[in-house]
């Protein structure tokens, strides 16, 4: 069983990697394209403002799920930074079960959004909603897994401070 979870994770975790790579890619380049618009005589097209949207909303999706692993996405440094290491753990852990629980909670009324916004298509660029929307489902469902593979030990530890306790 663990062994299946571990192989489910590498390939969630991989996943959110490549999609958080991709988004940002696509920020990147239609910003590139924004900020060349203003050069006199550079087209700057009216549908890249929406496309810079969907991949930030898309690079917060992909990317969620890989802060939790790492214990990133909820964590307060002053209030948990000087307890010890058990303890430091066991707050982890709660903080584990809460977002866990949160994404549960949400995934049935992200589905019917998303359910509900089929038929639906872009101004901009003509594509249906439905492709922007699934991110609305996308990330409790990254939170609940990774969150759950965290509290099966799968968590990863987090980068080095930045400086920030001293």
């Amino acid at each position: 069983m663990r062994n299946i979870l571990a192989a489910l994770m590498s390939g969630a975790l991989t996943l959110c990697r490549y999609g958080t790579i991709a988004a940002f890619s696509v920020l990147i380049a239609v910003v590139t394209i924004q900020v060349l618009g203003r050069v006199p005589g550079f087209p700057s097209p009216s549908w890249t403002e929406e496309v810079a949207r969907f991949a930030l909303v898309y690079l917060v999706a992909f990317s969620c799920g890989i802060a939790v692993l790492r214990g990133e996405l909820v964590n307060v440094d002053l209030f948990v930074g000087p307890l010890p290491a058990r303890a430091r753990a066991i707050v982890d852990r709660i903080v584990d079960v809460i977002i866990f629980g949160f994404a549960i909670a949400i995934i049935p009324g992200a589905y019917d959004y998303v359910t509900g916004s089929i038929g639906e298509r872009a101004r901009s660029i003509d594509i249906p909603m439905i492709v922007v929307y699934v991110v609305t489902l996308i990330i409790p469902v990254s939170l609940a897994f990774f969150s759950l593979a965290r509290l099966f030990g799968f968590g990863q530890s987090a980068p080095a401070s930045h400086g920030e306790l001293v």
